[in-house]
Formats: C-alpha cells, structure tokens, sequence
C-alpha cells in the first residue's frame, strides 16, 4: 500500500474545521446532539465500552459548567481538542511551520496509544 508519507498543513486545517464545526453544533444544539438517542454498537454488544462512550453528554456537561462523569478521559480531549492541539498548530505555524508536517507513522502510533488509553480509562477506571 502506498501512502502519503505526512500530514501536513490542509490536513491539520481539515480537522481543525471538523472540531469547531463539532464544538458550534455543541454549543448551539445540545438537545437536538442528545435527542439522537445513537448507541455505541460495541457497547450494546459486548457491554465493554468504547474509548469515546460517553464523551458527547460528557462535552455538553462541561459546555454548561459541570464536570465531566460517563468518561474518564472527556476532559482530557476536550482540552486537547479544543485548546492544545489549535494552540499548537497556530503557534507552531506562525513560529516554525515546517514543524507542522508530521509523519503518518508517529500520527497513527499517537492516535493508537491514546485509543488504548482512553479504552482502558474509560473500562478500568471509576
């Protein structure tokens, strides 16, 4: 399989749009986000939750000032998400773009590592 070999600033931009195109409909909707009534299919299957169970009425709890309680890492991505990662690639572009191109490898192995992480927080953790 050949692939791109980085990610770089059109892909950075694509997701950062995601986000906050995630966090307007957030704020704006949050009832309309929780009248969905989606489940996880991994969880209604196997009752193991999913790494992300529980971050969407976790992020609307936070949006109205209250801790987050159904994950234990929905703190952790809403800072990430939302503060660090958009921090990160203003000051990274303005400063030093050329750090900005990331590899896919390091991306994947990143994503991966906080996917167990948050699979193991979020079953083990209470």
């Amino acid at each position: 399989m050949i692939e791109d070999s980085s990610i770089g600033p059109t892909q950075h931009l694509l997701l950062l749009g995601c986000i906050a195109v995630a966090g307007v409909i957030l704020v704006c909707a949050p009832r309309a986000i929780l009248g969905l009534h989606y489940e996880c299919l991994l969880s209604r299957i196997t009752g193991v939750k999913c790494p992300f169970c529980g971050m969407t009425r976790d992020f609307i709890l936070m949006l109205q000032g209250s801790l987050p309680r159904n994950n234990p890492g929905s703190l952790f991505v809403a800072v990430a998400g939302f503060v660090v990662y958009p921090a990160w690639f203003m000051v990274a572009t303005l400063c030093r773009p050329s750090s900005v191109v990331i590899s896919r490898r390091i991306a994947r192995e990143l994503l991966i590592t906080g996917m167990v992480v948050l699979f193991v927080c979020n079953n083990l953790v209470r």
